[in-house]
């Protein structure tokens, strides 16, 4: 486990990064998306959840060779402004920020469940509550944080397996009836894939913990690779019960829960709703939350933000004032009523713009850091490393534009205008305040 520092730094072993990565997975996918996916392609889900993997593992390549060439304590951020440059620096501080509807979205789909078994609950508080308990527990330290996660994590993975374990003998007689597959057609299957990316490569967002790593440049390559595979298997085991227990339009567009409830003795359906789908989201809601601070932060000490936000509490070492106006985002679209769907889908949607932006810049790396690059333990011919960040950055921007397709027109115009203003803001932020990027990577 991790060793214990007063600033938080250089404390997360590999363990704590695998559950990091794991938690920070599981929960979109299989219980929020899993549902929304069968809505969109029917029993096909478990080839837009393969595809989904090859095309994420094609995305995350060029993070998995720069993760094991440096130290990013400013995690993407760093990418971005190491190899964009400063308006591009300036860019991602504004698009990132847009990674807190992913704490939104694991929130309100945790007040779902609730309300699965408790219909006359509040899910609005249900929503607020589970997210203020987990912001205090990120206020107290990454190690506290991380500590919960590695034993939630443990729970999590043994009520999917119950799960696909007892559904597997519940499938239909004709679950392989051509009906219920590519039930959108081959549009279908990829809309679901898009949908289901955010879920599948969620690996990769453990680079924005390399300052707290003990040693990054081993431990966070393997825990993306060996995260994204166990959670691949996962969920193509979930997903097959997920969409054959029951007909496709009687599970389309729900959790999990009433396939939970017809497989399940009910002691274990309590474990899975607890110990699986709740523990689930809760997990992606930690990590989500953990792995926002440090970028915000080094942007907020390079000048895009104002610099209190850099301000890290003295005896936790946790940038409060990061992680408490994230809680006020999320508490205004929790109170707004957004359903999950709207949520994730744009989430989902800036989410790869964000990937789209960064495999465009990583591009430079072996320009601007050429003898660190040679001495990289995952050195490729640099041909090679440009031709993954160019198929990373259209695998992104094929998310993108099927994610689109299953968005109303109003929530993608607003896209478009955030994505606008994130371009503005660089240039009115460095006419009126001083911005200076720092050096936040160390080779060693």
């Amino acid at each position: 486990m991790a060793k214990t520092n007063a600033d938080g730094s250089k404390s997360l072993g590999r363990g704590d990064l695998l559950a990091i990565a794991i938690g920070n997975v599981i929960g979109g996918g299989v219980m929020t998306m899993t549902g929304l996916a069968i809505g969109i392609t029917g029993r096909s889900i478990v080839l837009s959840y393969i595809i989904c993997a090859v095309m994420v593992t094609i995305v995350a390549l060029p993070q998995f060779f720069l993760s094991g060439t440096i130290r990013m304590n400013g995690g993407f951020y760093t990418q971005a402004a190491m190899f964009g440059g400063k308006w591009f620096a300036g860019l991602y501080s504004v698009v990132f920020v847009s990674y807190f509807f992913g704490a939104t979205m694991y929130s309100a789909s945790f007040a779902d469940y609730v309300l699965s078994a408790f219909p006359e609950i509040n899910g609005k508080l249900v929503a607020f509550a589970i997210l203020t308990i987990f912001v205090v527990l990120n206020l107290c330290g990454i190690q506290v944080a991380a500590k919960v996660q590695y034993a939630l994590v443990i729970i999590l993975v043994i009520a999917l397996l119950v799960f696909t374990g007892f559904g597997i003998v519940h499938l239909e007689p004709g679950y392989f009836d051509e009906n219920q597959f590519f039930t959108s057609g081959f549009t279908g299957v990829m809309s679901a894939a898009a949908l289901l990316s955010m879920a599948t490569s969620g690996a990769t967002f453990i680079i924005n913990m390399s300052r707290e790593a003990k040693n990054p440049k081993k431990d966070i390559p393997f825990c993306i690779v060996v995260g994204t595979v166990i959670v691949t298997l996962l969920y193509i085991g979930v997903g097959v019960v997920a969409a054959g227990v029951f007909p496709v339009e009687h599970v389309a567009g729900q959790n999990l829960s009433k396939v939970a409830r017809e497989i399940l003795p009910t002691p274990l359906y309590i474990f899975f709703i607890v110990g699986g789908a709740m523990v689930a989201l809760v997990t992606s809601l930690n990590a989500n939350l953990g792995w926002l601070q440090a970028p915000i932060a080094q942007a907020a000490e390079d000048g895009w933000w104002p610099k209190i936000f850099a301000k890290r509490n003295d005896k936790f070492g946790t940038p409060h004032y990061i992680i408490l106006t994230i809680y006020v985002l999320c508490s205004v679209i929790i109170l707004s009523g957004m359903n999950v769907g709207d949520i994730a889908n744009i989430g989902n949607t800036l989410a790869n713009c964000v990937q789209v932006i960064l495999c465009l810049a990583i591009i430079t790396m072996p320009k601007k850091i050429p003898e660190i690059w040679k001495r990289s333990q995952f050195h490729i011919n640099d041909k090679l490393y440009t031709f993954l960040c160019v198929m990373g950055a259209i695998v992104s921007a094929a998310f993108v534009y099927y994610e689109c397709l299953e968005i109303h027109m109003n929530y993608v115009i607003g896209i478009l205008v955030y994505l606008a203003v994130a371009c503005i803001y660089p240039m009115i932020r460095q006419k009126f305040h001083k911005v200076e990027i720092e050096v936040s990577y160390e080779e060693a």
